[in-house]
């Protein structure tokens, strides 16, 4: 089980008039991302492109129920975040209304710290998905053409959606 990241940026936030800050967010998608191999696991450090099949994706038994009440935090922490060192952490946290919207999953978010508020004011507008899945190496192609060298067999588990300044996965998941 490999941890991975993704990209993507918070459009349109508000605040509410308790002045926590509320977005809904693309926070994950199918398709090829490329990462570097020792990102992975592996050995080399070439680009691998990483397939992200629906079924791993939209699978709305074991991945979806994951996103509900994660936690949303400052970057990504140097651990895990769970019960334990969920105060070391937690800015806020994910709703519980999962949905597809085309080839992306799409969740509502709500930032309760005022310095990570403050943060995506000033301009760190981008998420990044803290998640855990099996990895098969394996040759293939994509439905849209991409080759790929691994493939996400999922389940994805989702462990936490950072708020950063760059994201490593690119400006659209």
């Amino acid at each position: 089980m490999l941890n991975f990241a993704d990209r993507a940026t918070i459009e349109a936030p508000r605040l509410t008039g308790d002045g926590y800050l509320v977005a809904t967010v693309r926070c994950a998608r199918t398709g090829c991302q490329d990462y570097r191999a020792s990102e992975l696991g592996l050995v080399g450090d070439g680009i691998v492109t990483v397939y992200r099949p629906e079924s791993a994706v939209f699978d709305k038994v074991n991945s979806w129920p994951t996103y509900a009440g994660k936690p949303v935090t400052l970057n990504h922490p140097p651990v895990m975040v769970n019960a334990d060192n969920w105060k070391d952490y937690a800015a806020g946290e994910i709703g519980s209304e999962v949905a597809r919207d085309g080839e992306f999953i799409v969740v509502p978010m709500k930032l309760m710290d005022a310095a990570v508020i403050k943060a995506v004011q000033d301009g760190t507008r981008e998420i990044s998905m803290g998640y855990t899945t099996p990895l098969s190496v394996e040759d293939g192609v994509a439905p849209d053409g991409t080759p790929y060298q691994a493939v996400q067999t999922g389940p994805i588990r989702i462990n936490h959606l950072a708020v950063v300044p760059r994201a490593r996965g690119g400006e659209s998941l």
